[in-house]
């Protein structure tokens, strides 16, 4: 599905801007703007044959009503004249036998004439275009996708599989709110003001929690949580901010002079962060594209968590007395300040 990642993002298309210098008809384009700014989820995808993704014998051709994928992408328009978008689509696995939901998060710069808006992606390095209609009566952003590929069922090899034409996309706007960032499987699930307020603010870590407890400062106490073994990983912060970008210090130990001693590097990364229910995904540039990392969000203790396998963490080896690097899972828990 790469094609519609693509497609949705790179639009490009040319478009006449006219400039008024009379008072009244600029006071009317800033009325049009401050009806733009706001936040939009997809109300509608319709392609040219109907399908039956969610397999209810209902078939549709608005893709958003055959099951949870489609209807996770939203699209924010800030008053500073950037935007955010998140895409969700499917993709055939497995040899057709079943679907795979994939998603992007991109950002940039958008301009409005009249009833046109166009948005210039600025992450990952690309300046891809895209082009709305915006109707500020119905609160809605229309866009056509030309030749664009999406997935369909094949009813004689009982496979699912990729198609290929216009797709019609409309985005409602949902909140007034610009920074809302990100809605659920339906509007109950969307953040609001009050919940941004609870999630924004500053996150230090306090757990690096291994399976093996460990005794880097060698005080004859070990502890699974390598936050209070090195004063190296109790460094690292995460900030989200209310207007959705984020700034994190990471911060991790490496092994020098053959093992004997243990060394503290740092890495800060920069990016947007938006919000899925109880799920925080932070994305950020890494070479060429998106890199993304999710976290749980408890509200009522205000932590964020991860789970990552497979990760290298420091450990002492008592039989050599020298550190050396493990591989395991490591949980991680970053606390409001």
């Amino acid at each position: 599905m790469k094609r519609i990642r693509i497609t949705v993002m790179a639009m490009a298309a040319c478009f006449s801007f006219y400039s008024c210098s009379d008072d009244d008809n600029d006071n009317g384009n800033q009325n049009l703007q401050n009806d733009l700014t706001g936040t939009y989820e997809l109300s509608r995808m319709d392609a040219p044959t109907a399908q039956d993704f969610d397999n209810d014998g209902d078939s549709d051709t608005n893709l958003v009503n055959e099951g949870a994928c489609y209807n996770s992408s939203w699209i924010s328009f800030k008053s500073d004249g950037t935007y955010q978008q998140y895409l969700s689509w499917t993709t055939a696995a497995q040899g057709g036998a079943t679907l795979d939901c994939e998603s992007m998060m991109s950002y940039g710069t958008y301009t409005q004439s009249g009833s046109t808006v166009t948005t210039v992606q600025t992450s990952g390095g690309t300046d891809w275009s895209a082009t709305y209609v915006f109707d500020a009566d119905a609160h809605t952003l229309t866009t056509t996708q030309l030749d664009a590929a999406y997935a369909g069922w094949n009813s004689v090899t009982s496979l699912f599989t990729q198609l290929t034409g216009n797709l019609e996309l409309e985005f409602k706007k949902y909140t007034e709110t610009e920074n809302d960032n990100g809605t659920g499987q339906n509007d109950e699930s969307n953040v609001n003001a009050s919940a941004m307020t609870s999630v924004t603010g500053n996150f230090d870590l306090s757990s690096f929690m291994v399976g093996a407890a460990q005794d880097l400062n060698q005080d004859g106490e070990s502890s699974g949580n390598l936050v209070q073994e090195t004063d190296c990983y109790g460094q690292s912060n995460l900030t989200l901010n209310s207007d959705g970008t984020f700034e994190q210090t990471w911060k991790y130990v490496t092994i020098t002079n053959l093992g004997t001693e243990l060394s503290c590097q740092s890495e800060t990364r920069t990016g947007w962060w938006t919000r899925q229910g109880d799920s925080i995904i932070l994305n950020h540039l890494s070479g060429s594209g998106n890199v993304a990392s999710t976290f749980a969000f408890n509200a009522n203790a205000e932590t964020l968590s991860q789970v990552n396998n497979d990760w290298e963490y420091p450990g002492f080896n008592s039989v050599t007395s020298l550190f050396a690097m493990l591989n395991g899972t490591v949980d991680l828990t970053y606390s409001k300040q």
